[in-house]
């Protein structure tokens, strides 16, 4: 036998045309399952992630109503203090008040638009 001769495998190169055609359309197959399920698993990631979203803004929305109806309740609850402390008795009765005296002989100032008025002493 002589050592110089080199062995090849051979036998990849004698496929049938069946066999190969058989090969590409495994190959074919394989990768389509593959590209599927990655568009899946992708598609299902952007659910959850918009779900997430959508949840977020929600609950944000929620928190601003929450805040809101609070101050509300409590501008209502000032315009009722300022209602009573603008009231005619609480006025009636202040302390500033009750030391003031009655005037006798006032002077009014009555202003005009085309003439400039100086109060003098």
């Amino acid at each position: 036998m002589n050592y110089n001769i080199v062995t090849q495998d051979f036998s990849q190169n004698y496929f049938s045309k069946r066999k190969r055609e058989k090969e590409k359309f495994k190959f074919w197959v394989n990768s389509t399952y593959i590209a599927l399920l990655t568009i899946i698993s992708i598609l299902l990631l952007y659910y959850v992630w918009i779900q997430n979203v959508n949840a977020t803004k929600w609950y944000n929305i929620r928190e601003l109503e929450n805040q809101k109806k609070n101050l509300l309740m409590e501008k209502e609850q000032l315009d009722v203090k300022i209602a009573e402390l603008d009231s005619l008795s609480n006025i009636n009765w202040d302390q500033s008040l009750l030391n003031m005296e009655e005037i006798t002989d006032p002077d009014y100032l009555v202003i005009n638009s085309d003439i400039q008025y100086v109060y003098n002493y």
